[in-house]
């Protein structure tokens, strides 16, 4: 007997679970030359629709797996696209958020959407999430797949954000972001070189490889902690993709840095 999978949506984001007769057929575009593969994800890939009239910039999904002995294993992870608030979207491997009639394909640990063009390795580690699907799958009683939060471009969130963890992860990436930018703009603005102004981040990110080898492990919980190191990344990325000469325009033209409040609706 199937296994019940129920896919519950959010105000202005909808959801297309893997059982609806045209999953197959809407996925696939999606999914191009790894379609054979990823299809083979399900149920644990559902594609995400904006009906809003706004750019999606986060949402989160939970994933909860109901075992026959009646124990529940639950999953969550977000997909975000701190770089429309930001301005750095030269380093971003994404679109410019999910925007308004846009759908995006949304798989349990990988992301999926956009990969099969960028990578093209994708393919050779994608069997181990179905491995991982199919024993999760086994002996399991109920799937329910839920977006439980999404933020727009204006800082509204929609949804229960269960422990306000998709305001915190979110909020932490764009200040970390704009911390970075900030330093790097003031050092350029006191008569610092780019390499001078990049300083330190390039210390931070070898600080963290140093400790990671050592045996030492960052509070991957944290989402400050995970957000300035993520951002730092980014900014490092951004800054390959950009002259030296062109370094000092594109950020004072384009970086935001004034907060970005986020407000529940």
């Amino acid at each position: 007997m199937p296994v019940p999978i129920h896919v519950h949506g959010l105000d202005g984001l909808t959801p297309l679970s893997s059982t609806d007769p045209t999953f197959d057929e809407v996925a696939t575009p999606f999914l191009g030359r790894v379609a054979a593969l990823g299809l083979r994800l399900k149920p644990f890939i559902v594609i995400v629709s904006n009906m809003s009239p706004q750019t999606v910039v986060s949402f989160s999904k939970t994933w909860r797996v109901t075992h026959a002995s009646g124990q529940t294993t639950t999953f969550r992870d977000h997909a975000s696209f701190p770089h429309v608030v930001c301005g750095d979207a030269l380093i971003s491997h994404d679109l410019p958020g999910l925007a308004p009639g846009a759908s995006r394909i949304e798989a349990l640990g990988v992301v999926i959407h956009g990969w099969k063009d960028q990578d093209p390795y994708f393919d050779q580690f994608l069997p181990q999430f179905v491995d991982h699907n199919e024993q999760l799958m086994t002996n399991a009683t109920d799937l329910r797949i839920e977006l439980n939060a999404a933020i727009f471009e204006d800082g509204t969130l929609v949804g229960p954000d269960d422990d306000s963890w998709l305001r915190e992860t979110f909020s932490a990436h764009v200040e970390g972001k704009q911390f970075w930018y900030r330093g790097i703009i003031e050092a350029l603005d006191a008569g610092r070189s780019v390499d001078e102004a990049f300083e330190p981040v390039d210390r931070f990110l070898n600080d963290w490889t140093s400790r990671l080898r050592a045996g030492e492990h960052p509070s991957f919980d944290d989402p400050r902690v995970m957000g300035k190191r993520e951002a730092a990344g980014d900014a490092k990325r951004w800054r390959r993709r950009v002259s030296d000469e062109e370094v000092p325009r594109l950020l004072r033209e384009s970086i935001r840095l004034d907060p970005f409040v986020i407000r529940p609706r």
